[in-house]
C-alpha cells in the first residue's frame, strides 16, 4: 500500500534529524571547549565580551551563541548572552563535574567517526590507540569517571544494604577513581577498601581518594588482574564497568578469581550494562558495545544468563538482581560464596 505524501514527508524529516543531531553535539563540545558556560556564569555578557574572553572570533562566536541559544542552552537579551538554568547548574564553576565527563564524550565524538573502518576490520581503529596512549589521557579518564560516579556512589552504597556493625573488607577490582570504595567506606565506619588497579592509574586513584578524606580506609594496590591473582579474605568483591573491556574467555575466568579472592559467604557486585537475550537491546547498551569494538582490543557486553552461567559455573549461588532508579543506568547483581 503506497504511503500517504504527509507520512513519507514525516519520515524523511525524522531520518535526517536523526542523521543531524551530531551537530548539536559538537556545538555542545564547542561551547564547552571554549569555556562559554564558564564566562557567562551568573552574568550577561555581549557577544564581543565573550570573544574576547574566549580568544575567538567575534563573528563565529556570535554564531554560537545564536545557535546555543534557540537550542535553549543559553538566554538572549539586550545586553548579551547568559546561561540558560540548566547550564547554570550543571556546566559552571562549582557545579557537580558533568563538564569533565562531556570533555571526554568529546573524544569519544572523534572516536565514533572511525565506526565503518572498525566494523570493516573488526579491530580497533589505530586512531583511537593514539589517544589513550596521550601522556594526560588516564588522569582525564579516570577524573571524568569519578565525577559521573559520585553522585550514584552513595544510591548504591545504600542498595547493597552490607551489615552495618561488624568489620567488611572490600576488593574493587579495576575500581579506577575509587568513588564506590570511597562511598561504602563513608557509610560503613568499620569498612576498609582496597582499590586493584594498573601502574598507571594508581596515582590519580590516590589522589582522589586522598581528597576524600579517606586515604586510612581506602587503599589502593597496584596490580594486574589478567595476569595475577586477587588476594583472598575479601567480604565483598566489586566488579563495576570491568567485564566490559575484557575478552570474552577472560571474563568467566575473572569471576573465578573473585570466587577465590572471597571468604566462605562473601558477595560479589557485578555492575555493568547488560544486553537482552537476543544481543539486540536495549538500545543504549547495544550501542555501549559498539563503543567497545572502538575503546578495546576484544571487550563487549554480556546478557544477564551469561554472567548467571559463569556465576553458577565457579561456584557461587543463583545471583539476584538489586533495583536501583532507572537514572543510575547499568545492572546490579549479587551473588554470594556459599558459607563452608
Amino acid at each position: 500500500m503506497e504511503q500517504p505524501a504527509e507520512t513519507f514527508l514525516q519520515e524523511r524529516k525524522e531520518l535526517l534529524e536523526m542523521a543531524r543531531s551530531y551537530r548539536q553535539s559538537q556545538i555542545l563540545f564547542t561551547c564547552l571547549e571554549l569555556g562559554i558556560f564558564d564566562l557567562l556564569a551568573g552574568r550577561w555578557l555581549p557577544a564581543g565580551q565573550v570573544a574576547a574572553a574566549s580568544g575567538a572570533d567575534e563573528r563565529a562566536v556570535e554564531l554560537l551563541l545564536n545557535a546555543a541559544a534557540a537550542l535553549g542552552w543559553l538566554e538572549k537579551r539586550a545586553e548579551g548572552f547568559s546561561n540558560a538554568p540548566l547550564m547554570e547548574r550543571h556546566f559552571t564553576p562549582g557545579a557537580p563535574g558533568l563538564g569533565r565527563r562531556l570533555q571526554l564524550e568529546s573524544a569519544f565524538y572523534h572516536r565514533w567517526g572511525n565506526l565503518t573502518q572498525a566494523v570493516r576490520s573488526g579491530k580497533r581503529p589505530p586512531e583511537d590507540r593514539r589517544t589513550t596512549q596521550a601522556e594526560d589521557w588516564v588522569k582525564t579518564f579516570i577524573h571524568a569517571l569519578y565525577d559521573a560516579a559520585a553522585p550514584v556512589a552513595p544510591v548504591i552504597a545504600a542498595a547493597l544494604a552490607l551489615p552495618e556493625k561488624c568489620p567488611l573488607r572490600v576488593l574493587d577490582v579495576g575500581g579506577g577513581h575509587g568513588g564506590y570504595s570511597i562511598a561504602l567506606a563513608q557509610r560503613h565506619p568499620l569498612l576498609t577498601a582496597t582499590v586493584f588497579e594498573l601502574p598507571q592509574v594508581v596515582p590519580v586513584a590516590r589522589e582522589i581518594i586522598a581528597k576524600s578524606g579517606m586515604p586510612d580506609r581506602v587503599f589502593v594496590q597496584e596490580g594486574n588482574f589478567q595476569q595475577e591473582d586477587l588476594g583472598s579474605g575479601y567480604d565483598v568483591v566489586l566488579v563495576f564497568g570491568v567485564l566490559n573491556g575484557e575478552p570474552p574467555a577472560g571474563r568467566p575466568v575473572l569471576i573465578r578469581k573473585v570466587f577465590n579472592a572471597l571468604n566462605p559467604g562473601g558477595i560479589i557486585v557485578l555492575r555493568d550494562a547488560v544486553l537482552e537475550p537476543d544481543r539486540a537491546g536495549p538500545p543504549e547498551a547495544a550501542i555501549f558495545a559498539l563503543q567497545m569494538l572502538l575503546a578495546t582490543d576484544s571487550g563487549g557486553l554480556d546478557s544477564r544468563a551469561d554472567w548467571d552461567a559463569w556465576l553458577r559455573s565457579a561456584g557461587f549461588s543463583p545471583a539476584r538482581p538489586l533495583v536501583l532508579p532507572e537514572c543510575i543506568g547499568a545492572d546490579l547483581v549479587i551473588a554470594t560464596r556459599p558459607p563452608g
